[in-house]
């Protein structure tokens, strides 16, 4: 069972026993080198991925060496579990930008004293399957009204 991306892992994280309680697991896909962990997410912010997600990630142990961009299970003592892409401010300002997929929510920045672990995202769980036309319609639309805007600023 995956460690739901709760205040419940914070709360734990201090007791050796209740780390060394946490399930184990293997996926062939994932090697035999490094350490990793399933965390379920919750909230729209990182659609595609949908709530109830679980995230699979492999230990970070060299901040410095994420890249722009990686999707990380971020846990902080002052925000909790929080799955985003990171953008490394590490060398610059002792900070990490952390960005949702959803446009709806605006990136972040949080302090480096405040992380406690970073998890890489390296694959993901899910029950729910992407509806394909759904998508395929959404992105019609949105060239269809690129389309009329491009048209409309060649007029003026």
């Amino acid at each position: 069972m995956p460690q739901k991306a709760a205040a419940g892992y914070l709360n734990g994280y201090a007791d050796p026993e209740y780390l060394e309680e946490l399930p184990k697991f293997r996926l062939p896909m994932l090697g035999n080198t490094g350490t990793y962990r399933a965390f379920e997410i919750a909230g729209d912010s990182m659609l595609p991925i949908a709530s109830g997600t679980v995230i699979v990630g492999r230990y970070v142990d060299d901040w410095l060496s994420l890249k722009d961009g990686t999707p990380c299970i971020v846990v902080s003592s002052k925000e909790g579990i929080v799955f985003k892409r990171v953008f490394n401010r590490l060398k610059d300002g002792a900070m990490l930008s952390l960005h949702s997929d959803n446009p709806l929510y605006s990136p972040y920045e949080i302090d480096v004293e405040d992380v406690v672990e970073i998890w890489e995202a390296k694959a993901y769980i899910s029950s729910t399957f992407p509806i394909a036309d759904l998508s395929l319609t959404r992105l019609a639309s949105i060239v269809l009204d690129l389309q009329q805007q491009v048209s409309t600023m060649k007029k003026a």
